[in-house]
């Protein structure tokens, strides 16, 4: 699928039907990131916000940037975070952004990173271990399955490639995802 310029129908499925279908899913997985309220949060591959929306209510001190490479799911994440001045939108890959170094306190992840080509995937990764700051943490929740993911393994070598210390990790099935990879990786100092 072209991620740029996704089918309509994936616009309109991702953008308005799977927030509010998947309302408990996106709420229980945001919640289960740790987080203080005052970190700086890069969600790369946001889509249409759907974390991010529920991420915002716990970063009043921090900040949060979503990143995406298409312009119309992020026209639709813009509109869901309008009313959070600490909440800002970007479009393009990683890589041409123009990002500072150790930038970011958290990287979140959330089914975009197995959509990345298989050639782009450890340069985007080394792009995110780049902006995120020593002791950050990258937290990732990616699909297993071997018609749509990577096996748990290969997600754990390409981020301990880019530098990355896994501090957790859990494989489990959920809801609509199937089966999915759960980690918390950090960044050495």
């Amino acid at each position: 699928m072209d991620f740029v310029n996704p089918p309509y129908v994936f616009v309109l499925f991702d953008g308005l039907l799977a927030p509010r279908l998947f309302r408990s899913f996106y709420g229980r997985y945001a919640s289960s990131i740790e987080l203080n309220g005052s970190e700086t949060v890069l969600e790369f591959g946001c889509g249409s916000g759907g974390i991010a929306e529920r991420l915002m209510p716990r970063l009043q001190n921090g900040s949060l940037t979503c990143v995406d490479i298409s312009p119309p799911m992020m026209q639709i994440a813009e509109r869901r975070l309008r009313s959070y001045a600490n909440a800002r939108c970007r479009t393009g890959r990683i890589e041409d952004l123009e990002i500072p170094d150790a930038a970011y306190d958290v990287i979140v992840i959330h089914n975009a990173l197995h959509d990345v080509s298989s050639e782009d995937r450890p340069s985007t990764v080394r792009e995110l271990v780049r902006v995120l700051k020593p002791g950050g943490q990258l937290i990732l929740r990616e699909p297993t399955k071997p018609t749509h993911g990577m096996p748990a393994d290969a997600y754990r070598k390409l981020l301990g490639n880019a530098g990355l210390r896994e501090i957790r990790s859990h494989e489990s099935n959920v809801f609509p995802m199937g089966s999915a990879f759960d980690g918390v990786f950090i960044k050495p100092v």
